[in-house]
């Protein structure tokens, strides 16, 4: 059963339609029934008969404008969408066949009894009548008598005495055919025939007799005859008349007399009487055939219709899904139906939900493998069977551009990679090194190849691994080992060394005097300062060889370097120190640790200057970053150290003592970075980047 709702809708969307069926009704009923009303006069009668004809004819025009509209929008959607065609053409001629053509026989059939009995009827009912009252042969005679003279005198009117040169052609085109006479023939004076024209069923010239032009010429009237012509009766009216240039001659128009008309009663009995009924049987007939034609096609399109639609926006569903279009518009307009089709495109949408939820899950899978790649400390490559690269990780990248590899494709031409893959077996994982050297540069990769078997293809992945930092560590880690054990080896004989000299420096200071007593001081002062000296190198081994665990703290590095640089100031009165705050630099750190900072680099600043010069200080913020700027007057770093200290080569700084590789390891604790520039003129400027944020530091 259809909903109230759906009812309404669908009244509203055809409401011209019914609108039309309802007249269309109305009218049929009161043009059957006119003749039943007993208010209306039989004149008032035939005039509403007479508008209920053109209502009619108005509404079979609008009935064939709705089966042509009909027709031509189901062929125009099947053009446009290219979507159900066999289908919604199937359905739909198989219901219009059904229905319409039975009902076209029904009616034709019916019109046909009718019309048949109708005639019986009519022959046997007036033939007495008409035999006795309409027949009346003169009369018939003298009409078409009558009808020829008026014909006749228009051609000589219109053409004859007008023109200068008659024409048979002309007759015959212009006068005969339309005026539906048999013979139109043009004599001069003396009966001679100048110009004619013949129907078919004439085959010789017909003439005039000579005794009848006389008479005509006496009389100079027009006249008429009847002569047998192919044994039928032939009647010619003859009419005098003058021609442009004055010449007299004669126009004889004829036509055959025929019998049937003379005395067939049926055709004037259906002219004068029942020929108006028989219209309006042909016009009802034909009312009822547009009316089964428009209702089969209609309904045979809404058919068509509401079984098509639903599986055409399922098969355009379906073509959204396979690009992975999951915003189904299609069948969110689709009223759900209780029958299979509304249960299919239930289904439907169900199944879509569930690929929708796994495609999600796919791509949060893929994201999150994605961000596992790129997070892995090692270079991954991807590459398809034609070695083309599909995907490579932010730490390929990185490691591509420190080695100052191009992009990954370079990497391939270097690995020679078409080359190795037909020379080794890829059953298991090869692994092979890959060296070279930028002018004073060298190079070395560990690149792992192996084959991924999919469904029908396979795919490469390579395993790039940086040597030079795993070589380095492991250096790194060696030295580490070294300097603990000369931590130890220093700091065990350091105190009994300064006990030693502290106790003979108290025992001869009491007995010596002058000269003697001042090279004492002076040597044992100088035996402390070195064993200082070693004590400070022992605790620096020490912090080099651990790593020491942070102990964060929120505040601002101005407050750090403030602290610090206040007894600089007073021990190095010849320094000048210049401080210039953009930002406090607020963040998370050590403030013991980067106090330790602050000290070693002052120290070797200060060093480098002689004690004398101006050290210069600068606190800024940038994108998320703290920078602390040192920059002092000195001679300056040399390139080289410059260069192996900005790439983080912690053993290439032995050379320079442990204070830069304590440092460094701090900064680096910190998650920050720190680069040595050396300045144009003179001197050298040190950029540290601390991260602001607290998870930042954390990070490990």
């Amino acid at each position: 059963m259809l909903s109230t709702a759906r009812i309404k809708a669908f009244c509203k969307k055809h409401k011209v339609f019914l609108g039309l069926l309802v007249v269309l009704t109305f009218s049929l009923w009161v043009e059957f029934n006119l003749f039943d009303f007993s208010l209306f006069s039989t004149s008032q009668k035939n005039l509403f008969l007479f508008f209920l004809f053109q209502i009619n004819l108005i509404l079979i025009l609008l009935l064939l404008y709705f089966i042509f509209r009909y027709v031509i929008k189901i062929f125009y959607e099947i053009q446009i969408k290219k979507i159900s065609k066999s289908l919604k053409v199937k359905l739909f001629l198989i219901y219009f066949i059904s229905i319409v053509f039975p009902s076209v026989v029904l009616v034709l059939g019916s019109f046909f009894f009718f019309k048949k009995t109708l005639d019986y009827w009519l022959k046997e009912f007036f033939e007495e009548r008409v035999l006795t009252v309409l027949l009346k042969p003169e009369d018939y005679i003298k009409d078409i008598e009558r009808d020829l003279l008026s014909k006749g005198q228009q051609i000589i009117t219109d053409y004859l005495s007008q023109t200068e040169e008659i024409k048979s052609s002309v007759l015959r085109e212009r006068y005969r055919y339309f005026m539906r006479v048999d013979s139109i023939e043009v004599f001069d004076w003396q009966g001679n025939l100048k110009k004619r024209t013949y129907s078919s069923e004439i085959s010789q010239k017909i003439g005039i007799a000579p005794s009848f032009l006389e008479r005509l010429k006496a009389s100079k009237i027009p006249l008429s005859e009847i002569s047998l012509v192919n044994s039928s009766p032939y009647l010619r009216v003859f009419i005098p008349f003058y021609d442009s240039k004055g010449q007299p001659l004669i126009l004889a128009i004829g036509k055959f007399l025929r019998l049937e008309e003379f005395s067939g009663e049926k055709e004037l009995v259906e002219k004068r009487y029942f020929r108006t009924f028989k219209q309006f049987l042909m016009t009802a007939g034909a009312l009822v055939l547009l009316l089964v034609v428009f209702v089969g096609v209609w309904v045979g399109s809404k058919l068509g219709r509401n079984l098509t639609e639903p599986l055409q926006n399922l098969v355009i569903a379906a073509q959204k899904i396979s690009k992975k279009d999951f915003n189904l518009e299609e069948l969110k307009s689709i009223t759900p139906l209780d029958d299979e089709v509304g249960r299919l495109v239930e289904a439907f949408n169900e199944m879509t939900k569930k690929i929708k939820e796994y495609e999600e899950e796919v791509q949060n899978y893929n994201r999150y493998l994605l961000s596992v790649l790129d997070n892995l400390p090692v270079g991954i490559l991807v590459l398809t069977p034609d070695l083309t690269v599909k995907f490579s990780n932010q730490s390929l990248n990185h490691l591509l551009k420190h080695y100052e590899v191009k992009s990954p494709q370079d990497l391939i031409d270097k690995l020679n990679l078409p080359a190795l893959l037909s020379q080794i077996d890829l059953t298991n994982p090869f692994y092979t090194t890959l060296s070279w050297s930028t002018g004073q540069k060298e190079f070395s990769l560990g690149i792992t190849l192996l084959k991924l078997e999919f469904l029908k293809t396979h795919e490469y992945l390579l395993i790039v691994e940086n040597l030079e930092e795993k070589e380095r560590l492991k250096r790194l880690s060696f030295w580490k080992e070294v300097a603990l054990r000369v931590s130890h080896e220093i700091k065990n004989p350091l105190t009994p060394i300064k006990l030693s000299v502290e106790r003979l420096k108290r025992q001869l200071e009491k007995t010596l005097e002058g000269e003697k007593k001042e090279v004492l001081l002076r040597t044992t002062n100088i035996i402390e300062k070195y064993i200082e000296e070693l004590r400070k190198l022992a605790t620096d081994f020490h912090y080099f060889t651990k790593k020491p665990e942070l102990n964060l703290e929120k505040g601002t590095l101005l407050e750090s370097l403030l602290e610090v640089i206040s007894l600089y100031e007073i021990a190095y009165p010849e320094v000048k120190f210049r401080l210039k705050v953009e930002d406090e630099g607020e963040c998370w750190f050590d403030k013991f640790q980067l106090k330790r900072v602050w000290v070693n680099l002052f120290d070797n600043s200060i060093k480098a200057m002689q004690e004398k010069g101006e050290l210069s200080i600068s606190l800024a913020r940038e994108e998320g970053w703290v920078i602390v700027k040192i920059e002092d007057t000195g001679e300056g770093v040399p390139q080289e150290v410059v260069e192996k200290i900005n790439q983080g080569d912690l053993l290439s700084l032995k050379d320079l003592g442990t204070g830069l590789i304590m440092v460094y390891s701090i900064i680096d604790l910190h998650k920050g970075t720190i680069n040595f520039y050396r300045k144009k003129d003179k001197g050298t400027s040190i950029v540290i980047k601390i991260p602001s944020q607290e998870n930042l530091v954390k990070a490990n």
